[in-house]
């Protein structure tokens, strides 16, 4: 990349909103108290060591100034999860994180988890850019809330990626990905994952089948990532809630018409359009009780947290 490279623009536009971005921080509630987090890790991938490198960076404009920084590619850390039959998200593509120990602040969390599931430690070598939007994570079969997520976007400030260090029981894959696949014009097949619904979870396979068919299915975009030849064999799908992240940190290069943000934005669709009103219902429902008695304004916290749970939930 260079200064009048668009994919250096885009990477340095993406760091400096974000940057520049003040997240939303949702408490969890007396109910549910459980909270996760995660971590986007972007690098500046070089083709070559570079000659000259700074001893230490502190801040996002000693990092861009630098030439080897301008003639990288920016690329973003997916994982893929070990398959657990007792893990919610068995095999999913996701950042890496993961939920909270006692005692813990969102940030505590996300570098232990880091550190412990892929062996990078985010104090040496790393810069937190900022925080997307704190969410509601729900289940889409039932509708409960499992828990809060807070995201973060964290910047490795140096050339050489350390070595990963996976913790093979929780991670199966990893994969750096390029950030000009995400915005590139051109459209993306979309591989669409379809999810059945359930109210309960019973051992009897007839009364299952018959769950499922009383409830139907409801269908999320996804798209493949691209992998190097590590992983030639692995399909990264990338869909639902780290879609959604991805769609968040795209949007802070603030380039229009991108393919990928398109996709993101694609309604789920569901087998019965009864189950769906049902489903839109019951989140307008929840919302109000949680967050009826606050401000209207477009940019309150509530109007922002229901967004974002229409957004990457349903």
């Amino acid at each position: 990349m260079d200064d009048n490279n668009s994919d250096y623009q885009d990477f340095k536009n993406l760091c400096y909103n974000l940057n520049a971005y003040e997240h939303l921080h949702i408490p969890s509630p007396p109910h549910q108290k459980r909270r996760a987090a995660v971590a986007a890790i972007i690098r500046c991938h070089t083709s070559s060591p570079p000659s000259i490198v700074r001893d230490q960076v502190t801040n996002l404009d000693e990092f861009f100034e630098q030439d080897w920084v301008k003639h990288g590619q920016a690329e973003i850390l997916f994982m893929q999860r070990a398959s657990r039959e007792s893990d919610r998200w068995s095999g999913h593509v996701s950042f890496v994180g993961g939920k909270n120990e006692p005692g813990e602040t969102d940030e505590d969390t996300v570098k232990r988890e880091v550190l412990e599931e892929i062996g990078i430690d985010l104090n040496q070598g790393y810069l937190k850019v900022g925080q997307l939007d704190e969410r509601e994570i729900s289940s889409v079969k039932d509708n409960k809330l499992l828990m809060m997520l807070s995201p973060f976007v964290y910047l490795q400030v140096v050339p050489e990626s350390p070595p990963f260090q996976l913790q093979t029981d929780e991670v199966a894959a990893v994969e750096w990905v390029p950030l000009s696949f995400f915005t590139s014009k051109q459209p993306y097949a979309n591989h669409a994952i379809t999810e059945h619904l359930t109210l309960v979870r019973v051992k009897n396979r007839f009364i299952n089948k018959c769950i499922r068919f009383l409830m139907g299915s409801v269908t999320f975009p996804a798209v493949h990532l691209p992998t190097t030849a590590a992983n030639s064999q692995t399909t990264f799908k990338l869909w639902g809630l780290t879609l959604g992240m991805t769609s968040d940190i795209i949007e802070f290069t603030k380039k229009n018409h991108l393919a990928f943000l398109k996709l993101t934005k694609s309604k789920p669709v569901y087998s019965r359009k009864d189950i769906g009103m049902l489903a839109a219902l019951i989140t307008q429902m929840r919302y109000f009780v949680r967050y009826g008695k606050m401000e209207l304004d477009p940019n309150s916290s509530a109007m922002r947290a229901k967004a974002k749970f229409y957004k990457f939930i349903y």
